[in-house]
């Protein structure tokens, strides 16, 4: 899968919360569930653009030894 996060916002990208406490995925994190899903095969996401110190510092949390993916609900998406 290959996306432009320069092209979205954090919300669109990652997932936003609404009023009512309601969690609504992003994009980012919706590929990520799905590939997330298919074990028997690799799966790239690819993140196409300029590097943006913002949206890298967003996915640091994939970037460290726990290999997961923190969203603002608190929900955590393993990278394996």
């Amino acid at each position: 899968f290959r996306m432009n996060p320069k092209a979205i916002t954090a919300p669109q990208m990652f997932g936003r919360m609404d009023a009512t406490g309601d969690w609504y995925d992003g994009i980012f994190s919706h590929l990520w569930r799905r590939a997330n899903k298919d074990k028997s095969r690799n799966i790239w996401l690819i993140c196409d653009g300029p590097v943006d110190a913002i949206w890298i510092e967003n996915l640091n949390t994939v970037l460290d030894d726990n290999k997961l993916l923190t969203l603002a609900n608190g929900d955590r998406i393993s990278m394996s």
